[in-house]
């Protein structure tokens, strides 16, 4: 048996050894094989022992998801969660990039136009939607919802879910004034990144020294704008003590020692934009009409110019920062952790790095409220607040969706979206509705943006492509009205007159097709 085996091994040998002869000389390969192993069989009823040499198995491919992202206080989290639990349990490396916020949007139109598959997933700021989806970039998720047998309308907080989550949707249904149950049939391309909207922090402390208080002497947010007015001027105070309300005449504007108020009024991206909208849609404004797209005679309504120059009154009576008009999410950190001010119009995802007491001196000070609004003469008060949520979703190019669509479920899924709500440093709240209650804590930043959406205060501006050129007029004209070198009127007549012209031509507009 054994003589058999050592003279077909032999053969073998040589025939392997003329053969290498003649043969073109290739790289070294290092194949790791498993050790021969001898079996015996029987053959003809004569045991037969042959030896087995394992082939090797194929060594798996391995996989690494490039994600897109935006630098909130979030994303590093998020990649720590991934590193820690997505990869050991999956094998899928995540490595996710978040580049300065005004770069965002073009990389992405770049990796469209390209049908790159750079990257596998984005995490998208939802006024760029409607440029990306009309040019194809986003993967629809109806199909992967239903194969797993998931239902995305039931799990996110409604209206908020269809409005961020599926396009084209109008932004009545965020507000509440159309019912989004009507909408459902509209393609889905994203799942909640974020969900939130702008909201109202202040430093309780500051309120109560300076009176601002409800009937049981704790501090109370401003219900309306004129409210608001002036708690910012009695917490504007001078390095001697004086404040705008209670002493304007010695008030010393040369030397501020803190703001009432502070936010930011730039013309980069939408800054301005951002804090004139809760003016501007509370007093009854709006920006266009979706249906027939028209502008003119609706952002420049006597109710608009009404809402810019209640805006333009915490610039011009000396509440704020006049650097304000030039700063952005830096600047109003950066103050915000410095003491620079009382309060702020902020974000949820900013939240975090207010109370970071590893980079602010004021963590721990703030709380949180939604925004004032305007009084109505029968009481009631109209509020509104600038939306700003995000979504993720699948590069249409990707050569990696099924792994994409792994990320996805995995992080929208409560356990994870459970551990971005309690890490403090990531600012985050969840949109799942059996996370809602949990999150529902007053005076938390969470609270106060949740609020806001349930509330459908929420309100947004455009999401079709046309987007950019809108708001590129807009933050010109808004800013220069912002730090008084036209007036209200005319600038909104300006953005009016201009953005129609936008409008008319697009071949977008339902006219032009």
């Amino acid at each position: 048996m054994h003589t058999k085996k050592i003279a077909a091994f032999s053969v073998f040998v040589v025939l392997a050894m003329v053969l290498a002869s003649c043969a073109t000389p290739t790289p070294e390969k290092i194949i790791v094989t498993q050790p021969p192993v001898e079996v015996t069989r029987i053959v003809a009823g004569t045991p037969e022992t042959i030896v087995v040499t394992a082939t090797p198995a194929p060594v798996k491919e391995e996989v690494t998801l490039r994600i897109l992202s935006l630098a909130w206080p979030q994303t590093p989290v998020e990649q720590e969660l991934a590193n820690k639990y997505f990869t050991p349990q999956t094998g899928i490396k995540v490595e996710i990039t978040g580049p300065p916020y005004e770069f965002v949007e073009s990389k992405v139109r770049e990796i469209c136009a390209s049908q790159s598959s750079e990257y596998d997933l984005f995490e998208y700021d939802s006024q760029w939607y409607g440029g990306a989806v009309m040019n194809g970039c986003f993967e629809q998720l109806d199909p992967y919802f239903k194969k797993d047998g998931l239902d995305y309308d039931s799990t996110f907080v409604q209206p908020y879910a269809t409005y961020n989550g599926r396009w084209p949707v109008p932004v009545g249904v965020l507000t509440g004034e159309l019912d989004w149950k009507d909408y459902t049939d509209v393609p889905l391309y994203f799942i909640p990144w974020t969900i939130g909207t702008m909201i109202l922090s202040y430093q309780p402390d500051l309120f109560v020294e300076a009176g601002i208080v409800d009937a049981e002497g704790k501090a109370k947010p401003p219900d309306t704008w004129e409210e608001f007015l002036e708690a910012a001027k009695a917490l504007t105070v001078d390095v001697n003590g004086n404040n705008l309300r209670d002493n304007p005449d010695k008030f010393d504007p040369k030397n501020v020692k803190r703001y009432g108020l502070g936010w930011y009024a730039c013309r980069i991206s939408d800054g301005v934009t951002q804090q004139w909208l809760p003016f501007h849609v509370s007093y009854g404004a709006r920006f266009w009409d979706e249906n027939t797209w028209q502008a003119e005679g609706i952002i420049n309504s006597p109710e608009a110019v009404q809402g810019c120059e209640m805006f333009t009154r915490f610039y011009k009576e000396g509440v704020v920062d006049p650097a304000t008009a030039t700063w952005f999410v830096s600047e109003i950190l950066g103050a915000a952790q410095t003491d620079k001010f009382a309060m702020s119009f902020t974000w949820v995802s900013f939240a975090g790095a207010y109370d970071d007491p590893s980079v602010s001196q004021t963590a721990g000070k703030w709380a949180y409220a939604p925004f004032p609004g305007y009084k109505l003469p029968d009481g009631t008060i109209r509020r509104a607040a600038t939306y700003g949520s995000q979504g993720m979703g699948i590069n249409a190019f990707s050569k990696q969706k099924d792994a994409a669509w792994e990320y996805m479920k995995w992080y929208m899924s409560p356990e994870v979206q459970k551990m971005l709500v309690d890490d403090k440093r990531a600012g985050f709240a969840s949109a799942r509705v059996d996370l809602l209650d949990y999150q529902m804590v007053p005076g938390t930043a969470k609270w106060a943006s949740l609020t806001s959406i349930t509330e459908g205060y929420g309100f947004d501006v455009w999401t079709y492509p046309e987007y950019a050129q809108l708001l590129d007029i807009q933050q010109n004209y808004m800013n220069l009205a912002y730090i008084g070198q036209i007036g209200c009127k005319e600038a909104l007549d300006q953005i009016a007159t201009l953005q129609q012209r936008i409008l008319d031509t697009s071949p977008n507009n339902p006219k032009n097709k």
